[in-house]
């Protein structure tokens, strides 16, 4: 089955939202047959031994001979706990995934701590070969304006398009004024992968220069060290959006 347009996503993501969450409508049912289609074409092999990053914010103390030390946090706690695990991009309430970067630096940035913040930040190594879903990997990306005002038109390139928009909607960062309802698509999406027997899935992040994963099984990478950081510094860079497009409005 091919996706009819690249708007096909949109109607995806109002329909799990606005209309039926669990029992699927027609058109999210023919939308994921048509993903399921690309699957493949997707599939991305992480090797057992890859080092992988993650961070949050605080520390431990320890008392070492009667001083108190600081110290990056345990595993139990470097590792979601399905007790407390909240709603997220990737997972409802209650089921937890392991959120990890390729870098240091972006999995920092994915928390988007305040200056002189302290953080526990740890290295991960996989435990076994994973398959992985790639959502970045696509031939062109887009700009929203450009979808209105030059849509692709062939089957590839909407396909691309869909993908990026995939992309975009892993990749936007979670907020603290988010409702539970603007994570619901991403998780669709991550349980049809589950249910093709994928065991992450694989994002470019928006706020830092690598890229993110998610991993469905938590015992599919295990702590090897963890650190205290200190931020130094936050820096954010600015430029005015081109209005490259104008239409008149009747």
């Amino acid at each position: 089955m091919d996706f009819k347009s690249h708007n096909d996503i949109d109607v995806f993501q109002k329909h799990v939202r606005f209309e039926r969450r669990y029992v699927h409508t027609e058109p999210v049912i023919e939308f994921l047959e048509a993903l399921r289609g690309t699957l493949l074409d997707r599939t991305r092999t992480l090797s057992k031994g890859a080092i992988l990053w993650r961070s949050q914010i605080g520390f431990a103390e320890v008392d070492l001979e009667g001083e108190t030390m600081i110290t990056g946090f345990n595993t139990e706690r470097m590792k979601p706990n399905r007790e407390f695990c909240g709603e997220g991009r990737a997972n409802p309430r209650g089921i937890p995934y392991l959120c990890l970067s390729t870098d240091s630096d972006t999995c920092i940035a994915e928390l988007r701590p305040q200056r002189a913040e302290m953080l526990s930040v740890a290295q991960f190594h996989v435990t076994r070969e994973l398959k992985i879903i790639d959502c970045y990997s696509v031939q062109q990306q887009f700009a929203d304006i450009e979808l209105i005002f030059n849509p692709p038109t062939t089957q590839e390139g909407i396909r691309n398009a869909i993908w990026w928009q995939i992309n975009q909607a892993f990749s936007r960062p979670v907020s603290r004024g988010d409702a539970s309802s603007d994570y619901i698509p991403t998780q669709v999406l991550v349980e049809l992968f589950r249910h093709h027997h994928f065991d992450g899935v694989y994002f470019k992040s928006s706020v830092g220069a690598g890229y993110n994963y998610v991993l469905f099984d938590l015992a599919s990478a295990e702590l090897i060290n963890c650190g205290v950081y200190e931020v130094k510094s936050i820096k954010y860079e600015f430029a005015e959006c081109a209005n490259r497009y104008y239409r008149k409005l009747t």
